[in-house]
């Protein structure tokens, strides 16, 4: 990366703008100095992506755009250890999203020669990944292993072995793939934390963390997820986003726990840099944010610009396919 102070104060502070934390920023800022750097995020293809990608990618797209290079990792032998089918299929879907991953790229301008993209079957059953996964089970406790896997596995996995060899392979992941920035939703905070703890013992590189949040559901009940169908997959038309937006659990003046209101902070303002309500035109988040706060913008109104604008971005994305 050849960019000087400033930039990358500039850089840091649109990272923070669309994360929740950073592990750790001094060490985010050094590394950054490198132009042989790398940042990566793994996606489990087990169903087609939904606006949860748009969230957990956005740092990595903002690192890119500094002219960082960037890996997706299309991770289908986790989804495979995590329950969600069987490796040809996951395959399959991992192609798809990695079609939608391209044309999210191409839709945010992105240099594609920064973008490298991965499938986990390519090399995770390769001998040396996995004497460098056998190397750190013998350092990492099964019980540390495990809490690490609670918020990622389903309930009825999270005690099989299975849960903690996924584990032990994403924290390898990480210096296998040579990357030193690892990004992911606040859900794989515990991962990367063992990563940081362990990987220097197998001796690879201490990563550094950047976490987004994880978007509520659009019953307000549960995170976004394409099991609990209280999602917009990527791939969704505009009538099916006016009917999930529409059904949508958005209360009134309420900000914490609103769907809508995750949307907007989270995706459209990255996005499109703004907001537009009517005549009213908002520039930066707590602007609109006050006004709902004060319920001058109604539900019905939102959810019918909402539409607008989630239908807007997804066709970018698929005219970018």
């Amino acid at each position: 990366m050849k960019d000087n102070s400033k930039n990358l104060d500039e850089l840091l502070r649109k990272l923070k703008e669309v994360s929740v934390e950073i592990l750790v920023e001094d060490e985010l800022m050094s590394i950054l100095r490198d132009e042989k750097v790398y940042a990566y995020i793994g996606f489990e293809p087990s169903n087609v992506l939904h606006l949860g990608a748009l969230v957990a990618s956005e740092p990595l797209i903002r690192l890119a755009q500094y002219g960082v290079r960037i890996k997706f990792l299309l991770a289908e032998v986790h989804a495979w250890l995590n329950g969600k089918g069987e490796l040809k299929e996951l395959r399959s879907l991992a192609e798809l999203n990695e079609k939608l991953l391209k044309g999210i790229c191409k839709a945010r301008s992105i240099d594609l020669s920064l973008v490298e993209f991965v499938y986990g079957s390519d090399y995770q059953f390769k001998e040396d990944y996995i004497k460098s996964v056998l190397q750190l089970s013998k350092i990492v406790t099964a019980a540390k292993a495990r809490k690490s896997m609670n918020m990622i596995t389903k309930k009825d996995y999270a005690y099989k072995v299975s849960s903690e060899i996924y584990a032990l392979m994403q924290v390898i992941d990480i210096g296998y793939l040579n990357v030193k920035i690892a990004v992911g939703g606040l859900d794989q905070r515990k991962i990367h934390v063992l990563a940081r703890e362990y990987l220097e013992k197998c001796g690879y590189d201490k990563p550094i963390a950047i976490h987004t949040p994880i978007i509520l559901g659009l019953d307000g009940r549960s995170k976004m997820s394409k099991s609990l169908e209280n999602t917009i997959l990527l791939t969704d038309d505009e009538p099916s986003i006016r009917r999930k937006i529409w059904d949508a659990f958005c209360p009134e003046g309420q900000v914490q726990n609103n769907p809508l209101i995750d949307i907007v902070k989270y995706v459209v303002f990255p996005w499109k840099g703004c907001l537009e309500i009517g005549n009213m035109r908002f520039e930066i988040f707590s602007e609109f944010e006050n006004m709902w706060i004060r319920k001058e913008i109604s539900a019905p109104k939102l959810k019918e610009v909402m539409i607008i604008e989630v239908s807007e971005i997804l066709r970018r994305i698929s005219r970018n396919l």
